[in-house]
C-alpha cells in the first residue's frame, strides 16, 4: 500500500499461502494498491472507508463488513478508522494457477458473510502464532480458503474465461491421453477448481465432457462421407477407449445405435 500518511503499525503472521495483517492506525489513510501477488480480505474494526477500482466501481465499506482486493486489480481507498485485519490469500490456494481470478464484492446485506467473519474471530490469533505447526497451520489454511470461495463469487467474465479455456483444451487434445491434472493446468485451476466449475456450469464432470466429445470425434469419423476401410477398434482406439465394451455401451447411450449401425447407416466398410 502506498498512503499519505505513514504512520501506522503491521502486526502480521502466517505463511504464503494465507497470512494474517493487523493494522493500527492513528489517523485517516489514504492512497492506492495496485496489483499483487495475494488476494486480500479486508474488514474495518471501526470508523469507514471508501474504495474504488480501476474498473471505476466505488463502495462505502462499513467497519464489520468484508471486502476483497482480487489481486490482479488496482484500487484506491480512502479509510476512516482506527483499525482493521487483512487477510492475504495465495492464488494458487483458491484453486488459481498463473492468472489469479478476479472477484465479485458482496452486497452490503449479504448475510454469506457471516461464516467468514466468524471463523476470522476464531482463528486469527492461531495464523499469527509463529509455534503452529505445519500440520496444524496446513488444515487451518485449508479452512480459511474454503469459507473464502463460499464468500466469494468469481466474476461472469472471470469464470467464463476460464470455462471457455478448459473447453478448447479438451477439443484441442482430445485424441491425447490426457486428464484432469492437464484440463485444469490448461484453464489455469486447481483440479478441485476445474471439478465445480464443469459441476456448476456444464452439470457434468470435466473427464464425463472430455468422453462426450471422443464419442463425437468418434461418430463423425465412422459416419463421414467417402471409401476406406475402417475399423470401430481402431478408430474408438485412436480417440483413447481402450476398453471396447464400455466405449460401445457409452455410443449406444449417446447416439441411440451401435458403432456398427452408424458405419452401416452411412455405407461405409466397417471391420
Amino acid at each position: 500500500m502506498t498512503s499519505s500518511e505513514p504512520t501506522f503499525e503491521y502486526e502480521s503472521g502466517g505463511d504464503d499461502d494465507v497470512s494474517i495483517h493487523r493494522i493500527r492506525t492513528e489517523g485517516p489513510q489514504s492512497g492506492t494498491i495496485g496489483p499483487r501477488p495475494h488476494h486480500v480480505v479486508f474488514v474495518l474494526t471501526d470508523g469507514h472507508a471508501t474504495l474504488s477500482d480501476d474498473g471505476g466501481s466505488t463502495w462505502e465499506v462499513p467497519a464489520g463488513r468484508p471486502m476483497i482486493l482480487s489481486a490482479p486489480v488496482a484500487y484506491a481507498f480512502d479509510t476512516r478508522a482506527t483499525g482493521m485485519t487483512l487477510l492475504h490469500v495465495a492464488p494458487s490456494a483458491l484453486g488459481d494457477a498463473d492468472e489469479p481470478s478476479v472477484f465479485v464484492q458482496p452486497e452490503p446485506d449479504d448475510p454469506g458473510v457471516e461464516p467468514l467473519l466468524a471463523l476470522l474471530r476464531e482463528v486469527a490469533d492461531r495464523i499469527v502464532d509463529p509455534t503452529l505447526d505445519a500440520d496444524e497451520r496446513a488444515a487451518l489454511n485449508r479452512r480459511v480458503t474454503t469459507v473464502v470461495t463460499s464468500t466469494f463469487t468469481r466474476s461472469r467474465s472471470d469464470v467464463e474465461h476460464r470455462l471457455r479455456r478448459a473447453i478448447r483444451f479438451v477439443h484441442d487434445h482430445a485424441g491425447e491421453p490426457i486428464d484432469v491434472a492437464d484440463i485444469a493446468a490448461g484453464a489455469e485451476l486447481s483440479e478441485r477448481g476445474l471439478q465445480d466449475l464443469f459441476r456448476r456450469r456444464l452439470a457434468v464432470t470435466p473427464m464425463r465432457y472430455l468422453r462426450e466429445v471422443r464419442l463425437d470425434r468418434v461418430h463423425l469419423e465412422l459416419t463421414a462421407p467417402g471409401g476406406g476401410i475402417r475399423t470401430v477398434r481402431d478408430v474408438a482406439h485412436r480417440w483413447q477407449f481402450a476398453h471396447l465394451g464400455r466405449f460401445a455401451a457409452h455410443y449406444r447411450q449417446r447416439f441411440g445405435e451401435s458403432p456398427n449401425e452408424s458405419m452401416r447407416r452411412a455405407g461405409r466398410t466397417f471391420g
